[in-house]
């Protein structure tokens, strides 16, 4: 009996505080939820200036300014993201404030959250859509309502009148030109730069993503020309950092340290000051119309910044035999050159490209160092190029006029193939750029002076 008086009294305490939203006490769920709206809309309003947000999508991400200014209706946003032309630097939308998971903060139009959320195919981690957490002090902390785990902490914080000035847009600009330099066919490669430090003839070769506003560095030598690093060699440096750019300064989050040359050096930012397109074309023959970036970095002296092709990622490009589908060679506006191109024109009849690359054949009679068409009908037709090796990720093509073909080659065969290797490797120079592909090694060969590119599978 006691036991059951006793359970009797337990289970009359938990419904007691299970009264919800019928106790006399508390105002209505519908007003409750209104008051709230009302008092985080006054907190919006507030600032003098709105709000300083430094925003950080992901951890792997680097650092974007917005300052936002709200009135009951609309919130402006000024950002230093260039994409679009400077669309996303300055504009007014309609923003609404609602319950679901708790107080949300909804940007309601196309504006720099929204774009930044279809980065990657909207796999990105960025959000445009934010609840409401607390306030902490004078900071308003909001979380992002789409990640499922770790989600991302925006604070707003109170901006000053000069926030501002710490804008370097001109600097997000310029950066999104290094962008146009590199392999675009399928999937762009990430911008590649040199980074020179002058007074002390080192260089650094690091990929620059200007939208995701990351850095991953891959090493460092000795020299400021190409030349002179290929020949010097240089260390592995293996070192990631988001970036922000604030007030004409590119700064990482994670310093740059290493040592080289019996000097101990630290890159923690780099001031970006005068910009211009007259830098060396990476194709000999070609005149210096690429993008370089002139300025310092604190304690280390001037620098300069220029686009490059020299990348860590195709050191793995090495002696095999590499081919590949026809359908995978394409001009330099993505084009196929099996569909539309030279190869159509000359070889209706090719299924697949070969490059051999130094490798001991069972059959003596096949050049080593060549490339060429495989058939529909698995014949072989080889131009042989000079013995080469790839010096970090370049790879020099030198044809010669000497040929194989596994059957009989038809009328006008040598020429076009001629024709054919001539036009791809036009120029002489490639660079390679390991594909990321699940299961299966691919590199790509670009060619800058025509921005040919032909992807290989090992």
């Amino acid at each position: 009996m006691m036991k059951s008086f006793g359970k009797l009294i337990i289970v009359t305490i938990f419904l007691a505080g299970c009264t919800g939203d019928d106790s006399p006490n508390l105002p209505p769920y519908e007003e409750r939820v209104n008051n709230a709206i009302t008092e985080l809309r006054t907190d919006l309003t507030a600032p003098t200036n709105g709000w300083r947000v430094e925003y950080q999508p992901v951890p792997e991400s680097g650092v974007f300014l917005v300052l936002m200014e709200f009135d009951d209706e609309q919130v402006r946003l000024r950002s230093d993201v260039g994409a679009n032309d400077g669309y996303f630097f300055d504009q007014t939308i309609p923003y609404r404030l609602d319950s679901g998971l708790g107080l949300e903060l909804i940007l309601e139009t196309y504006c720099v959250f929204s774009y930044l959320f279809e980065q990657d195919q909207a796999t990105f981690g960025a959000e445009f859509e934010f609840v409401f957490k607390e306030k902490n002090g004078e900071n308003l902390v909001f979380e992002s309502k789409t990640d499922l785990n770790n989600r991302t902490e925006l604070v707003f914080e109170p901006a000053n009148s000069d926030d501002d000035d710490l804008f370097s847009r001109e600097i997000a600009e310029n950066l999104d030109a290094f962008s146009t330099v590199t392999p675009q066919a399928l999937t762009p490669e990430t911008p590649q730069q040199q980074i020179i430090l002058e007074d002390l003839g080192i260089s650094v070769f690091w990929s620059l993503d200007n939208q995701k506003r990351n850095i991953v560095s891959q090493f460092a030598g000795e020299g400021t020309t190409v030349e002179e690093i290929i020949s010097n060699g240089g260390i592995l440096l293996n070192h990631s950092s988001g970036y922000a750019l604030l007030d004409g300064f590119l700064v990482l989050e994670e310093p740059l340290i290493f040592s080289l040359g019996g000097r101990n050096i630290t890159i923690d930012r780099l001031g970006l000051e005068d910009f211009d397109m007259n830098a060396p074309n990476p194709c000999p023959s070609e005149p210096s119309n690429y993008p370089r970036y002139r300025g310092f970095t604190p304690g280390l002296g001037d620098i300069t910044m220029l686009s490059t092709l020299l990348s860590g990622t195709g050191q793995g490009f090495q002696e095999s035999v590499y081919t590949v589908n026809v359908l995978f060679l394409f001009d330099d506006e993505g084009n196929s050159l099996s569909e539309d191109g030279i190869i159509a024109e000359r070889f209706p009849d090719a299924s697949g490209f070969a490059f051999l690359y130094g490798v001991e054949l069972t059959n003596p009679d096949i050049p080593i160092y060549s490339v060429g068409i495989i058939f529909e009908d698995g014949e072989i037709f080889l131009r042989e190029f000079e013995p080469t090796t790839t010096e970090i990720n370049r790879v020099e093509i030198e044809l010669k006029n000497n040929f194989y073909h596994s059957g009989t080659p038809k009328p006008g065969d040598q020429q076009g193939l001629i024709a054919v290797t001539d036009e791809i490797f036009a120029g002489g120079i490639t660079y390679a750029f390991e594909f990321p592909v699940s299961g299966v090694t691919v590199f790509r060969l670009f060619n800058p002076c025509n921005q040919y590119e032909v992807f290989l599978v090992n």
